[in-house]
């Protein structure tokens, strides 16, 4: 009987002892869990401020694509596109204004610069002609006459920043030139 004493005080002190340990370490586990929660809430804090950072950091008066028709290829550099853009956009804006009847009245030979407002859809409008109060007496329709052309003007994928649609603004130059006949005989 004594090793049976002997064995049940063994395993009587071995499950105290162990009991002890088990409560020690899921304390200590207890106390991690909580503080890492902490951590967590360090990291939302972190990320964040990360938003924050980058936001102050995008340059908001740049845009990564610039508009683009369906000739222009979207692969090209920033350089390229912008070329295109602006080459394909007069191109049409002239043809439409060539197309209308135009009426001026008294000689006009100068360059006239209109601001245009390109949505995030890729909807072209008329923001502001420069200096129309000089230019109303000579091309008294210019405002329609640009409407019209932008009316007929293909489609057009708007500027890209960050691959997000955007609406951006260009000033781009009109060069309107007529001469009045003179009123006297030619020989």
């Amino acid at each position: 009987m004594r090793i049976t004493g002997d064995f049940f005080s063994f395993v009587f002190r071995y499950d105290f002892k162990r009991s002890a340990f088990l409560h020690i370490v899921s304390g200590i586990v207890f106390c991690v869990m909580m503080s890492s929660c902490n951590w967590f809430r360090k990291e939302k804090v972190a990320a964040d401020e990360l938003v924050r950072d980058e936001i102050r950091n995008i340059n908001w008066n740049e845009i990564d694509q610039y508009p683009l028709f369906e000739s222009c290829d979207e692969t090209a550099d920033k350089a390229q596109q912008k070329t295109c853009f602006e080459n394909t956009f007069i191109r049409h804006l002239y043809a439409g204004i060539e197309d209308q009847e135009v009426v001026m009245h008294g000689n006009v030979d100068d360059t006239i610069y209109v601001r245009f407002l390109i949505s995030r859809t890729g909807q072209v409008s008329v923001a502001e002609i420069e200096q129309r109060d000089q230019w109303e007496k000579h091309v008294p329709d210019l405002d329609s006459i640009v409407r019209i052309s932008l009316d007929n003007m293909p489609g057009l994928h708007p500027a890209l920043k960050r691959n997000i649609p955007v609406t951006t603004k260009y000033r781009l130059p009109i060069v309107l030139q007529a001469i009045a006949p003179s009123s006297g005989n030619t020989p």
